[in-house]
């Protein structure tokens, strides 16, 4: 990925100097000009002043002209076809994209903003239901844990005693505690987990309903068809502030986030494959990314910008880098998440939310508004460099 190239701007004054010794007589003209190419536009803003000007004076009216061009973008737009030949495997396919959904800035209702993140299940969670009268008598036999990371904190299953209410309702080592009885337990540590354990034992409800997350997602991944996706959560809703041990805050002001959700879904699949992308692997990959709120599209391996080849690219169509071992802010972090498992030949639509993307931040100079979900359709050409199906 190559940073954003806005369109250059070019600046020119002509200064008529009289011939007074500390004095000018000045008829100046500042002229902006965006670069001109198919399908953008072109502006011009001018400025005359006449009269007897000090030098700081002519100084200043040509900083100010100069430093205050009109904010515009430039169009981005996806070349792959153009520069790929007919019939090569960097041709992409006509597939549609998803349709935009407003984001949570605008004059649509929130519900209707955050409609994709809603509507998408989890497809490596599980559902366990215990009777209460069954745990009057037996222990759940279920020993927690937690770890936490900043502002993550996650509560999973160490260990199962044999014979056990746990056992018994299929309850296993490393499942992750999501929710219990409709209350998220993905924000506290083992001992609160414990507690909502203990509350619900004593409530008048009829079951411990329990969600987890059993760590499919990655086997998922290398089963992923054109009528089966891939979907996790990534980082649950809730409060995002760095705090210190007495709650204060620590880092910034504070902070909240919606549920964020990372969804793969195969587009054309392998014609073989026996061997699928892991961590360390050098990929080759031709790609387009776009932002799912807008449609518009921002970055891609072969894109013109108005209409303009990007310097430096010479008409490639594909982009290398190493799955799991990028520097850090070259591509989302979310790439090392949905082409795990990805094969030579297949087509991947990577649907990336904000916590695995450029965040609250966004990158505005590249078109990406904060908080933004991203929408990735990846090629995968080689890995190794063999671009053989392996």
């Amino acid at each position: 990925m190559i940073p954003f190239r806005q369109s250059a701007f070019a600046f020119y004054a002509i200064v008529v100097l009289s011939t007074s010794s500390r004095a000018f007589n000045l008829s100046t003209k500042v002229y902006s000009s965006k670069a001109q190419s198919k399908g953008s536009t072109c502006f011009k803003l001018s400025a005359e002043k006449e009269g007897n000007m000090s030098r700081r004076q002519v100084a200043q009216s040509l900083l100010v002209a100069i430093a205050a061009p009109s904010a515009s973008y430039a169009e981005v737009t996806d070349e792959t076809n153009t520069f790929a030949m007919e019939g090569s495997a960097y041709v992409i396919p006509d597939i549609p994209p998803l349709p935009a959904v407003p984001s949570a800035g605008s004059t649509i209702p929130d519900s209707t903003a955050n409609s994709l993140q809603e509507t998408q299940t989890a497809t490596d969670e599980v559902n366990i239901s215990i009777p209460i009268s069954k745990l009057q008598s037996e222990s759940l036999g279920v020993e927690l844990s937690d770890v936490v990371f900043r502002t993550n904190r996650r509560v999973f299953i160490n260990s199962v005693l044999p014979s056990s209410v746990g056992a018994q309702y299929n309850i296993k080592p490393k499942y992750v505690i999501v929710s219990i009885n409709g209350l998220s337990a993905e924000r506290t540590n083992a001992r609160g987990v414990a507690q909502m354990i203990g509350d619900v034992k004593k409530s008048n409800a009829q079951s411990l309903d329990f969600v987890f997350r059993d760590g499919s997602f990655k086997d998922q991944l290398k089963d992923l068809s054109a009528t089966k996706e891939a979907t996790t959560q990534v980082a649950p809703a809730g409060d995002t502030t760095q705090r210190n041990q007495d709650g204060s805050i620590r880092i910034g002001v504070e902070k909240s986030q919606d549920e964020q959700k990372l969804t793969v879904t195969q587009l054309i699949p392998p014609k073989m494959c026996k061997r699928g992308a892991t961590i360390d692997d050098l990929l080759e990959i031709s790609y387009v990314g776009s932002v799912l709120e807008s449609g518009q599209i921002f970055d891609g391996s072969a894109v013109k910008i108005n209409g303009e080849v990007i310097p430096g690219r010479g008409g490639d169509v594909s982009v290398f880098f190493v799955l799991g071992k990028q520097p850090f802010g070259q591509f989302p972090p979310g790439w090392d998440v949905g082409l795990s498992g990805m094969c030579v030949g297949e087509r991947r639509r990577v649907v990336i939310p904000p916590v695995l993307a450029y965040g609250s931040e966004g990158i505005p100079r590249r078109r990406i508004p904060p908080n933004a979900t991203l929408v990735y359709d990846v090629s995968l050409v080689s890995i190794n460099g063999l671009a053989m199906p392996q």
